[in-house]
């Protein structure tokens, strides 16, 4: 094989990898654009907010509070009114923090006595839950 035949195999070589890998990332590219355009990787959700849904879908209490809006007053209150403390939040509530934190991670149910409880805090220490 002469000099100039290896060297036209090898360039041929080069451009079949670098084609390769084009085409891959083109390939990859494609993928994630379908997926963010569809809504599966582009949604954002807190951790709990899934399971939370899939516990329960009835009203936790008379003005139709929903679970994933009874932990959003909990998030708020742990934030802005005990220095985002779990331990902190399940003191005022007279819960153990195991439950708190169970509620924020979506593994329990929030019953009613609770998200009144926290209503009642935030009314008494002027913070906005809602």
């Amino acid at each position: 094989m002469s000099a100039n035949t290896q060297h036209i195999n090898g360039n041929a070589a080069r451009n079949t990898r670098w084609l390769t890998l084009v085409a891959g990332g083109v390939g990859l590219g494609a993928t994630l654009l379908f997926l963010f355009a569809s809504g599966r990787l582009g949604a954002v959700r807190t951790k709990g907010q899934a399971r939370r849904n899939r516990l329960s879908n009835q009203p936790v209490d008379d003005r139709g509070t929903g679970q994933e809006q009874a932990a959003q007053i909990l998030s708020k209150l742990r934030d802005r009114g005990f220095d985002a403390s779990d331990e902190k939040l399940a003191l005022a509530l007279g819960r153990p923090t195991g439950e708190v934190e169970a509620w924020e991670a979506g593994k329990a149910i929030i019953d009613d006595d609770v998200v009144m409880k926290a209503r009642g805090i935030a009314l008494q220490r002027g913070i906005a839950v809602e």
